[in-house]
């Protein structure tokens, strides 16, 4: 009998399948994993333009204001008088004094939208900002008051295609949010 050496068909088809399963398990892994270090990226963005903000409410007397589309106005102060806000800040969270400028930071955008974070402080006195997080198993995601849906603030802050579920203000992180009352 000449038998000649080799691999069966059933041999051949159980490789490939374990290499499948492994194959799906691994990609799995490696998506959860971007979607964590997206959301990560944009906690310490906004942690670090938190305090770039409170740095400027010490030097200004107030927080930054925010236009109509949330994003964060530069003030001018001459001879120690804050003038108007405008909105022409290039990217970075600044005041000019006395016509030299003090930058706080550049302006870190979302890893996906490449937008700027919602910032909201119509007046001044207090600040919120926000962002759409990825992973909704995030220990740090917004949920509703006793019950386990995830909202957003439509009503305050436009995060894009994505809800914002994120949210920082001068009190800090925001963990719960009461629902929408019934009209």
């Amino acid at each position: 009998m000449n038998k000649t050496a080799g691999f069966t068909l059933i041999e051949l088809l159980l490789v490939m399948a374990l290499i499948m399963i492994l194959s799906v398990v691994g990609i799995g892994s490696y998506i959860q994993a971007t979607v964590k270090s997206k959301d990560t990226q944009r906690k310490n963005d906004i942690n670090q333009m938190v305090k770039a903000v409170e740095s400027f409410n010490g030097d200004v007397g107030r927080y930054p204001k925010s236009d109509s589309e949330n994003n964060i106005l530069c003030v001018t102060k001459v001879n120690g008088v804050v003038t108007n806000p405008i909105s022409s800040c290039d990217g970075k969270i600044k005041t000019v004094n006395d016509g030299v400028p003090s930058i706080y930071m550049a302006i870190p955008k979302d890893p996906v939208t490449l937008s700027n974070y919602p910032y909201v402080s119509p007046a001044g006195a207090d600040f919120a900002f926000y962002a759409a997080l990825e992973n909704s198993e995030d220990k740090d995601i917004v949920m509703n008051t006793g019950t386990t849906v995830k909202t957003d603030w439509d009503d305050e802050a436009d995060c894009g295609t994505s809800p914002c579920n994120y949210k920082i203000t001068e009190t800090g992180l925001i963990k719960y949010r009461d629902p929408k009352p019934a009209l």
